[in-house]
């Protein structure tokens, strides 16, 4: 890809860029956004659920680029900032890709750029992300998501245990943990039937030992998506920068992430808006990316789904998708649980914001946070996939009214965490269906969110 010719620059301006303690990055970043926030006059709208205007997301863009320019990122590994002038920064953009194609044979999907309104549906993928799954039961969750035709591609959950031995990162025994990923979710697409799916991956690399491990000798491919992360807040390490690396080398596709911490250095919701949109525009300088994601958190529910950070997602996605031909997603991150109304509600919500903001690609669904053993399933990641189906081409206004209703249904439980059930309490383990309770939840909600305005199947 032509933004790879810039690995070396990256690598000496981590290397060579001034030197900084972190503290100081991080009050930079703080000193910083307070100041855009008012110099561009960026105000969260509690009355909204989304950003509905041109002119705000148009804002918030323009203080991301230069919140961008003037922090950098900061390099853990060397306490060296890495800095770009504004001609590097939109040099990068201007060459990011477009669209990209991934999977094979009949897997194979064309992710393209959207904006705002568009009527060309995202791309949906589906998996656990990252959710602890135990051993025995990984393959047969992770073919309840392959499984379904709405999914273009698939990510996988962490081992809970490895070959019945805890799992231990930075060692031989993160080998195999990538490994047995790569046995475990090929041998889940071959039985679904859809050998060539793209799947994400190396979702058990905490370090660069299972990335590099993972993606050789008949491991993932090219054609799989990559990972490679920016630390809160925009902060990379030699270890997420070998991978960078080593996937360059391997001209392997690379989708990168970042995680505003609402509270946190970002600050309210303005601020986790603008520390997304530099986060996306650093990520694909640095990283040499070719999809972006943004997951901000919340500090006491660990989601993404509260009122504050949907509004911070849609006018960072807003401004990304109006302003660049970025390939953007978001991942539905929600507190609830399989089994309950609540997470079906949090995925309409995260689905319609993401779709009518323009995001090119739409993940889920991390359940219950990602933090439950065993609490996924694939049918609420098909709904979350069906929402963004019927969402697109709504307006914002549209959007707008819907979130809000959706809202109702699961903002006052937040703080209760209904985890719900784990996925052999919700699925046949032999047919690999909904069980019936869990399947008549579905089916409820479908037929209410259809009553409030959205166009399903």
């Amino acid at each position: 890809m032509k933004s790879h010719v810039r690995l070396l620059d990256i690598l000496d301006k981590a290397e060579n860029g001034p030197i900084m303690a972190e503290k100081d990055f991080d009050k930079l970043i703080s000193t910083t956004v307070r100041e855009l926030i008012k110099k561009y006059e960026l105000k969260y709208d509690r009355k909204d659920a989304i950003v509905t205007d041109d002119q705000v997301a148009d804002a918030f863009f323009q203080a991301g680029l230069e919140l961008a320019e003037r922090v950098g990122v900061y390099c853990v590994s060397t306490q060296r900032r890495m800095i770009f002038s504004r001609e590097e920064i939109l040099e990068a953009l201007r060459w990011a890709p477009a669209e990209l194609e991934i999977g094979r044979g009949l897997d194979r999907v064309v992710v393209r750029s959207r904006r705002p309104e568009d009527p060309l549906v995202p791309i949906n993928v589906g998996g656990p992300f990252g959710t602890p799954l135990s051993e025995e039961l990984y393959s047969q969750i992770m073919e309840s998501y392959i499984q379904e035709p709405v999914f273009d591609s698939v990510v996988g959950g962490n081992f809970h245990t490895i070959h019945g031995r805890e799992p231990k990162t930075h060692s031989p025994w993160e080998v195999l943990l990538a490994w047995r990923e790569v046995e475990l979710t090929k041998a889940a697409a071959h039985r679904a039937g859809r050998p060539g799916i793209s799947v994400g991956v190396v979702e058990n690399a905490v370090t660069e030992i299972g990335e590099l491990s993972g993606t050789s000798f008949g491991g993932f491919g090219p054609t799989d998506w990559h990972h490679v992360c920016f630390t809160s807040e925009l902060k990379t390490n030699y270890s997420l920068l070998i991978k960078v690396a080593h996937l360059v080398k391997t001209e392997c596709i690379i989708h990168d992430f970042c995680n505003p911490i609402l509270g946190g250095h970002a600050g309210g919701p303005e601020g986790i808006a603008l520390v997304a949109i530099a986060g996306v525009i650093l990520m694909a300088v640095v990283n040499m990316s070719t999809t972006h994601s943004i997951c901000p958190t919340h500090p006491f529910y660990n989601c993404d789904t509260a009122p504050e950070i949907i509004w911070a997602i849609s006018a960072a996605q807003q401004a990304l998708n109006r302003n660049t031909h970025l390939l953007t997603t978001v991942m539905t991150s929600p507190v609830s649980g399989p089994g309950t109304e609540s997470l079906l509600y949090e995925c309409a919500t995260m689905a319609t914001t993401a779709t009518v903001s323009g995001t090119a690609r739409i993940d889920g669904v991390r359940s219950a946070v990602g933090v439950v053993v065993d609490h996924v399933s694939g049918l609420e990641a098909r709904f979350n996939a069906e929402v963004a189906h019927a969402a697109a081409g709504l307006s914002r206004e549209q959007a707008n009214e819907m979130i809000k209703e959706f809202q109702k249904h699961y903002v006052p439980l937040l703080d209760k965490k209904p985890v719900g059930k784990s996925f052999v309490e919700v699925y046949d383990l032999k047919t690999l269906k909904p069980l019936p309770e869990w399947q008549k939840i579905y089916d409820k909600v479908k037929e209410d969110v259809i009553r409030l305005g959205l166009p399903m199947k």
